[in-house]
């Protein structure tokens, strides 16, 4: 089920599934990637890590576990736990012996709009009677006209560039741009028809965008707490090790021009 919030210009539409946002409009204007064949996800989250895990499993107690790229809370239904005419809250708690995850855990994830802002807040607390180990990312894909750009506050793109051309080809890799310990407190999408949105960096360990290879009709601008990388889930870069009963948080803050 989708939930509609409004602040005037501003509006917003999230699912329960993944407590995911799925369209952001302002002054009539469509800002979120809407899904299609180049990619069908439009701002998942990534917890309980994020990217992909070597093997796509991993072992914790003697037991295997599947482990598919930025994790399971994205197509997790979520319950509605809130809501206002410019505010959402979703709840989503996982229990001891889930198949999907060791480390019971329990999260709430708020909206809120201000007149020109989106801000979401995650709070994740380890329900469980060991320490956790937990990354989270946020992957959100805004729409990418022709002739768009990326801007940094300073200059943290390759060759020491502030500005990012969305250029056809930038993804023909398939790899995201990965930027490790930026410099930047925010990265703005400046879009060739005058609109703009600017994600906030703070907080955040590193920064991704990803596209689809040729002509990317989308960008994805992605802060993350965490990174992939070799070993278990206690040893990923980035890693929050939560004790029983601890709590993690994290806010993705977008501004709409």
């Amino acid at each position: 089920m989708e939930y509609e919030i409004s602040s005037g210009a501003l509006t917003a539409r999230v699912s329960d599934v993944g407590a995911q946002l799925v369209s952001l409009r302002y002054e009539n204007t469509e800002y979120l990637w809407q899904g299609g064949s180049e990619w069908p996800r439009r701002a998942p989250i990534c917890c309980p890590y994020c990217g992909a895990v070597e093997g796509e499993s991993f072992t914790h107690g003697g037991r295997s576990y599947a482990a598919g790229r930025h994790g399971f809370v994205r197509d997790a239904e979520h319950e509605l736990a809130e809501r206002g005419g410019d505010s959402l809250a979703f709840a989503f708690a996982l229990g001891e012996g889930d198949p999907r995850w060791p480390w019971p855990f329990a999260l709430r994830a708020e909206y809120r709009l201000g007149a020109e802002t989106l801000a979401l807040r995650y709070d994740i607390m380890n329900s469980g009677a060991q320490a956790m180990p937990l990354q989270l990312g946020f992957h959100p894909g805004f729409i990418a006209p022709a002739g768009s750009v990326v801007r940094a506050q300073r200059p943290d793109f390759p060759g020491g560039a502030d500005t990012l051309s969305l250029a056809p080809g930038l993804f023909d890799s398939g790899a995201s741009i990965d930027l490790a310990a930026p410099g930047s407190d925010w990265f703005r999408l400046e879009r060739s028809d005058g609109r703009a949105v600017t994600v906030d960096a703070r907080g955040f360990g590193w920064f991704l965008l990803w596209g689809v290879p040729g002509t990317t009709p989308f960008v994805c601008l992605e802060p993350w707490s965490g990174y992939p990388g070799p070993g278990g889930m206690f040893d990923r870069p980035g890693v929050t090790v939560l004790a029983p009963g601890e709590r993690f948080t994290r806010t993705l803050n977008l501004r709409l021009d």
